[in-house]
């Protein structure tokens, strides 16, 4: 595939990742650490910078810190100098220049977000995209405000984050003094490794799609969350490591949203739905990142880098090849006083494979009854921590999609046609897409149609296979549907059979049988 000249970094801003540190030359005189921190003050310092020491200390060695009221600066440098010299070895790289570690508690991370005045033309505009996204994902009702729940989420998951504008690394701490989490530490060390290194080189489309910058994120996460897990691996008889369960008032946690250190969805923040979306690129890109790495070592990780994956599909079947996504759009056949909501160009957003699973997944983590989708068939318990693997029947054969915003005033639609390898999986998809109409209380009104008569997603839906694609459009009652999408008033019999194998449903429950397919 063709990649544009646009350098990744300037795309990553519109993701909110943020980082600095890499390769290059020895330093030729190397700085000295605080020997008093040393448990061991015979360990001897070498002539010039070598992977696995830092600034003063040995990836192994044991230091004189006592981190429970608090760490002095000298003991924060001795402990992040020691950390870089451990994501030297686990990560077989070198770094050049220190990375500034701040820490803070949650209530200081929680007080620092939003930015003031109010938002453009243009920021609503994709706002109202974003809410469209978390509605038709099942996700976040019309009662509930979509950004503020992201933005909850968001503060109660996070655990440190890489400012690239800033360069520096920011841990997130739950105790009111905070304390450093080593894992978290870890891991975005390695992001400071690839935004001043690798990523530098990679180049994407300019037309890139959300799930294209997901696919991005997927390797750029998936390689600290695999670095992150082989440094813990060492912890223990090896390595002496500050972790957050060391504490009682700090709890378990992962790395940014998400980690592979005994995270489990069922303990993150308060929209689950949400974070298994933006758990996608830690849980999958990892697996990715892994089966490379045990194929073609560190050789064959940095060859994703000049040729990453773009959609979440490509992450999910990394090993299969899968096609480039497609590009899908939809013209705008809206009547009356419906308009289609466009933040930018080209209008609408890419949703990918990775949200259509955790669409169907997130019934096994909601407060209704039931689920459509095997447990078993989502979390592996394969090693510490659950493994989500987003690789699901019913969104499984994705090609492409597009979801479009409407608006009529205080009213709210939207369409969202979705393209697929087969016929027989859009009709597969279809279907368990109409199961999930049924798990959230919908009744069927006609061959194409089926409404939500209370609740948070109480709305007209209607449902059209044509071919391989599938064309879905939402809005406030069932004559809204034929003023903002007339298109899907057109449907024949064969069109709303169901697919072999399909979903069918809400008959899962808190025993699942032995196969998400054949669930009824």
């Amino acid at each position: 595939m063709r990649r544009s000249l646009l350098l990744v970094v300037v795309t990553l801003a519109l993701v909110a990742l943020a980082g600095c540190t890499a390769l290059g030359a020895q330093e030729a005189d190397p700085p000295a650490g605080d020997d008093s921190l040393a448990a061991d003050a015979s360990v001897t310092d070498p002539t010039t910078d070598v992977q696995g020491w830092e600034r003063g200390y040995w990836h192994n060695e044991s230091l004189n810190v006592d981190p429970e009221d608090g760490l002095t600066e000298a003991e924060l440098q001795a402990l992040v100098s020691r950390a870089m010299a451990r994501v030297e070895v686990v990560r077989d790289v070198e770094f050049d220049e220190p990375v500034d570690v701040e820490l803070i508690n949650r209530s200081e991370y929680s007080a620092g977000g939003g930015g003031g005045g109010s938002p453009t033309a243009s920021q609503r505009a994709a706002a109202a995209e974003r809410a469209a996204e978390f509605e038709a994902l099942f996700v976040v009702g019309e009662t509930t405000d979509a950004g503020e729940a992201e933005e909850a989420t968001r503060e109660a998951s996070v655990q440190g984050y890489y400012d690239t504008q800033q360069d520096r690394i920011v841990v997130v701490s739950n105790s009111d003094t905070p304390r450093l989490a080593e894992l978290t530490l870890g891991h975005e060390l390695v992001h400071a490794y690839q935004f001043r290194g690798p990523l530098r080189q990679t180049r994407i489309p300019q037309d890139v799609s959300q799930d294209g910058i997901v696919g991005l994120r997927s390797l750029i996460e998936g390689d600290a969350n695999f670095v992150e897990r082989r440094y813990e691996a060492r912890c223990g008889e090896e390595w002496d490591c500050l972790r957050r369960s060391d504490w009682t008032d700090e709890g378990s946690g992962g790395s940014d949203v998400g980690s592979g250190d005994g995270t489990t969805a069922a303990s993150a923040g308060p929209n689950l739905g949400i974070y298994l979306q933006s758990y996608f690129p830690y849980a999958a890109g990892e697996s990715m990142v892994a089966g490379v790495y045990e194929r073609d070592g560190w050789d064959g990780v940095a060859r994703l880098y000049q040729e990453p994956p773009l959609s979440s599909e490509q992450v999910i079947h990394w090993r299969s090849n899968p096609d480039d996504a497609r590009s899908v759009s939809v013209p705008d056949r809206s009547t009356g006083d419906w308009e289609r909501v466009t933040a930018g160009e080209p209008a609408g957003r890419t949703l990918g494979e990775a949200s259509l699973a955790t669409m169907f997944a997130y019934t096994l983590y909601d407060d209704r009854d039931g689920s459509l989708v095997e447990e078993g068939a989502f979390r592996r318990q394969d090693g510490p921590g659950p493994r989500l693997t987003y690789d699901l029947a019913p969104s499984a054969g994705w090609g492409g999609d597009r979801l479009y915003a409407y608006r009529n005033g205080e009213e709210t639609g939207y369409v969202w046609q979705t393209e697929w390898d087969s016929n027989a999986e859009a009709r597969e998809f279809a279907s368990a897409y109409r199961d999930l109409l049924e798990y959230h209380g919908a009744v069927r009104a006609t061959a194409e149609t089926w409404v939500i008569s209370d609740g948070e997603f109480a709305d007209a839906f209607s449902v059209r296979v044509s071919n391989d694609a599938v064309t879905i459009v939402n809005g406030p009652d069932r004559s809204a549907l034929s003023e903002i999408h007339p298109e899907n008033s057109r449907v024949t019999a064969a069109d709303v059979a169901p697919a072999q194998g399909a979903i069918n449903s809400t008959a899962c429950g808190t025993s699942p049988p032995s196969s998400a397919s054949s669930c009824s």
